[in-house]
């Protein structure tokens, strides 16, 4: 949609031009589609060294197997250890420089690595930990660097794009002095690696096991056993929803829209129908317009935007969800694999002001539609 139609949209909500901005910036859609991807269930090359380590972690436990590849895993948690000499030459040069203390887990040997195969992503490594603290401390050193950082309760996966993996790195290294002995390694690296991260750059979703979005089993109804197993579904799908539209679409944000196009496929992907109480409950609306403090909403929110812009975005999102809960009806049960990935295209193409709007439904029918008739053209 035209940000001119946006803008008139949101200002029947308030007059302040400055607000209408905010909300015309944050919920402005970054997905493009990406007209080269020909087959996004295709295996991409780190899967292979994914598939090394499964099958090693079954001798030699998953967390021993993956010290030796992934480096970060042999330095411990600790404030401003990235500056150190050794975390510098061991993340950034590849040497193997590591202290004498590692990384500090409390269950270990609970962890499990599992090379998922998603029928709309291909293959993906998704690493589960049962400890809390554990999860902590893994997101801790893969994505801050071994730095001590909070985590919200409510957070309970992520998905990790561009990992260095120097265990890759030194296979091609190996792979470049046999078949160029006399070319220097340096230069090999600078030309021919460096601009090709697909060399060397894994993706992993990690995932806790605590109930999703922090809501427990009783707010929803359902046994702790069931909502323990199907939380680690829902999240496993919503993060595979994040690998989809880097690859489809080119781009994850951390955004409301983004989110709630990862929860349907959660959701449905695990209860193979939509909840639209179990979303809201996720985001923190389900008593709306009152928000229970600590729902996911508050964890997508620019530190920017006014508490105007904020309560609208909230609006917004119970809108948006009802409309979700409208299509999805619409269309009744999933028929088959096309089908839910129409559906997860249409949210991704039907932007989150469009999809809040009264003729919201309408919006995403329009483009699950041209989905289909563009497979009866095929």
């Amino acid at each position: 949609m035209e940000r001119r139609k946006k803008y008139q949209y949101i200002k029947n909500f308030v007059k302040d031009d400055e607000v209408i901005e905010e909300l015309l910036n944050y919920t402005e859609s970054k997905f493009k589609c990406n007209s080269n991807v020909l087959d996004f269930v295709e295996d991409e090359p780190y899967i292979e060294a994914w598939d090394f380590y499964k099958k090693e972690s079954l001798s030699n436990g998953v967390f021993e197997t993956l010290k030796k590849y992934i480096v970060q895993f042999n330095f411990p948690i600790e404030e401003n250890i990235s500056k150190t000499e050794s975390y510098r030459n061991t993340t950034l040069k590849g040497k193997k420089d590591f202290p004498v203390q590692g990384l500090k887990l409390n269950n270990k040997e609970g962890i499990e690595l599992d090379v998922y195969e998603s029928g709309f992503v291909g293959k993906v490594p998704v690493l589960t930990v049962p400890d809390s603290d554990d999860f902590v401390s893994i997101i801790s050193a893969l994505c801050y660097k071994n730095e001590p950082t909070n985590v919200a309760k409510s957070m309970g996966a992520i998905f990790i794009s561009g990992i260095n993996n120097w265990h890759r790195i030194e296979k091609q290294k190996q792979y470049w002095q046999n078949k160029e002995p006399f070319e220097s390694w340096g230069n090999v690296f600078k030309n021919k690696i460096v601009p090709n991260p697909e060399l060397y750059k894994d993706k992993l979703i990690v995932l806790s096991t605590k109930p999703y979005s922090n809501v427990s089993a009783n707010t929803i109804g359902v046994s702790k056993g069931f909502w323990k197993e199907t939380s680690v579904a829902i999240r496993k799908a919503h993060e595979c929803a994040h690998v989809f539209t880097q690859k489809y679409y080119g781009s994850i944000s951390k955004n409301i829209y983004d989110e709630l196009v990862a929860d349907y496929t959660g959701i449905v992907s695990s209860r193979k129908k939509f909840d639209k109480d179990w979303m809201l409950h996720f985001f923190g609306l389900e008593n709306y317009p009152s928000y229970r403090e600590g729902g996911r909403f508050q964890n997508y929110l620019d530190e920017n935007l006014s508490e105007k812009a904020i309560s609208l975005l909230r609006d917004f999102t119970v809108k948006a969800i009802d409309n979700i809960a409208e299509f999805d009806k619409t269309l009744g049960s999933i028929q088959s694999s096309n089908d839910f990935l129409n559906r997860i295209k249409s949210l991704c193409e039907t932007d989150f002001l469009s999809m809040s709007m009264e003729d919201g439904k309408e919006n995403l029918l329009r483009s699950y539609h041209k989905h289909t008739e563009e497979e009866l053209i095929e």
